[in-house]
């Protein structure tokens, strides 16, 4: 048997510990900043989301309007009562689409003037809303 030598002292259990503690707030700082990450990613991704349908609906409004058959694009429109409907769309789970003036059926514009239109989209989870604003003209 070799004799303990003073140089060759083990950590005190208070070292270990202390070790310990330090290495727990570190990871626990790691798992905080991947949840926030991680729920914020969502949220943007679900803000794309809403400016894509908005878009969309912006887009179907605008061809709506522009319906030569169906729409404010007839040749001949005998008064400007004519209405015109956006054709269903597939909205993703948890969005809702709404519109000022509502979305069906909307009247068209004088040949002279403009309909103000507001589409929002409200998102899941109490994200709150999205707007856009369009001016739609008759053709």
């Amino acid at each position: 048997m070799h004799a303990r030598r003073n140089d060759q002292a083990g950590d005190t259990l208070l070292e270990i510990l202390i070790s310990i503690v330090i290495i727990g707030i570190s990871m626990s700082v790691l798992f905080y900043a991947f949840s926030i990450s991680t729920s914020r990613s969502g949220i943007h991704q679900d803000l794309v989301t809403a400016n894509g349908i908005l878009r969309s609906y912006a887009e179907s409004t605008k061809a709506a309007v522009r319906d030569q058959v169906n729409g404010c694009g007839k040749s001949s429109p005998t008064n400007f009562t004519v209405t015109y409907t956006l054709p269903a769309q597939a909205v993703t789970n948890g969005f809702t689409v709404s519109s000022s003036p509502t979305l069906t059926p909307h009247s068209c514009p004088s040949t002279t003037g403009v309909l103000p239109v507001t589409l929002s989209v409200t998102m899941p989870h109490g994200e709150g809303t999205k707007t856009l604003d369009i001016d739609v003209r008759t053709p």
